[in-house]
C-alpha cells in the first residue's frame, strides 16, 4: 500500500530533499510550502520522475492556513501515514542575545518553529491515527538541547527548538495507545540556505536520519525521543 507523507517547508533545503526521496521510494508526497511559486519546481520534478505528489499552500505560522490545509487533506485522503514538520525560520544574528532581542523576533520564531509544529500535529493526528503505522517527525536542533553545553548563539531559534523537543515528549505520551510514533530529530549542521555554506554536512547526509525515522520498522524506534545519526540524544 502506498504511504502518504506530508512535508512542510518542502520548497527548499532539507524539506525539498526529503520530498524528492520519499517520492523516489514510492510514497505519495503532499508538498507543503507558504510560497507555491517556489515549491512548483520541486513538485514538477517529482512528477517528471514518475513520482506522485500534490502541492499545497500553507504558512505554518498562520493557524487559519493550517486549518484550511487540514480541511482539504481530510476531504482528499482517508488517512495520513507520515507528518514531517520541517518548516522553520532563524532570524537571529550572531550578536542576538536575550538582552537585546526584539520582542517580534522571538514571537515570529516561536510562531513558526514551535506553534506551527503544535498546530500541525493537532490538525493531523486524527488522520494519522487511521494509519497502520503513523509517524510524526519534528525537526529540532542541537541548539535546542539542554543536557549539553550551549553549542552556539541564536537564542530565539534555540528556545524554539527546545520547545519542539517538549512537544515531542508530551505528544508521544498522549498518543501512546495509538499506532503513532512521535520523534524529534537533529539533522546536524547542514549546508542549506539556513545552515550556510560552511556547514559540515551535505543535504543528502542531513536527511538520512529523518528519512530513517519515517520509514524504519516500528520496533527499531522509541517514541518520544530525540534522534541524531540514528541514535537517541539526551534532551
Amino acid at each position: 500500500m502506498t504511504q502518504t507523507v506530508l512535508i512542510t517547508g518542502a520548497n527548499r533545503g532539507i524539506g525539498k530533499a526529503l520530498a524528492e526521496k520519499c517520492a523516489q521510494n514510492g510514497m505519495f508526497v503532499i508538498v507543503v510550502s507558504r510560497n507555491l511559486e517556489k515549491a512548483k519546481p520541486v513538485f514538477n520534478d517529482i512528477l517528471s520522475h514518475g513520482g506522485k505528489a500534490i502541492l499545497k499552500k500553507c504558512d505554518v505560522s498562520n493557524l487559519s492556513d493550517i486549518e484550511i490545509l487540514g480541511k482539504e487533506i481530510k476531504q482528499e485522503f482517508k488517512s495520513l501515514d507520515i507528518l514531517i514538520n520541517c518548516a522553520a525560520i532563524n532570524t537571529d544574528t550572531d550578536d542576538t542575545s536575550i538582552e537585546n532581542m526584539p520582542v517580534d523576533l522571538l514571537h515570529d520564531t516561536m510562531q513558526t518553529n514551535f506553534f506551527g509544529s503544535v498546530w500541525m500535529c493537532k490538525e493531523f493526528i486524527p488522520l494519522l491515527k487511521k494509519s497502520e503505522s503513523g509517524r510524526i517527525i519534528n525537526f529540532s536542533s542541537g541548539l535546542g538541547q539542554l543536557g549539553v553545553p550551549r553549542m552556539g548563539p541564536f537564542p530565539a531559534y534555540s528556545m524554539s527548538k527546545t520547545a519542539v523537543n517538549a512537544l515531542t515528549k508530551v505528544l508521544a505520551d498522549e498518543v501512546k495507545d495509538s499506532s503513532i510514533i512521535v520523534t524529534s530529530v537533529d539533522p546536524g549542521w547542514v549546508a542549506t540556505d539556513m545552515g550556510g555554506p560552511n556547514a559540515m554536512l551535505t543535504i543528502a547526509e542531513g536527511i538520512d536520519t529523518p528519512y530513517w525515522l519515517a520509514t524504519a520498522p516500528a520496533s527499531d524506534l522509541q517514541s518520544g525521543c530525540f534522534y541524531k545519526e540514528r541514535k537517541i540524544l539526551d534532551w
